[in-house]
């Protein structure tokens, strides 16, 4: 059996609705165009993370040149 529901509970669902379809589409194009950046959450020093290798973070570079020079 279907459940009618008044003309308030109607606008409220569909404006929920259209909250959560603009969440959902705004998020999916930012993530699509890349508009979201990365930010290092494993560890503070880049040189005992796993992802240190292929990181590009900024801070990963000026770590990656910091070694290279001391290495000199």
């Amino acid at each position: 059996m279907m459940k009618t529901i008044d003309r308030k509970e109607f606008f409220i669902t569909v404006g929920r609705l259209l909250i959560l379809g603009g969440i959902t589409a705004s998020s999916g194009y930012l993530v699509m165009n890349n508009k979201v950046t990365a930010n290092c959450s494993i560890s503070p020093t880049c040189n005992s993370c796993g992802k240190y290798s292929k990181c590009e973070l900024p801070q990963a570079n000026e770590t990656k040149a910091s070694l290279e020079t001391s290495k000199e």
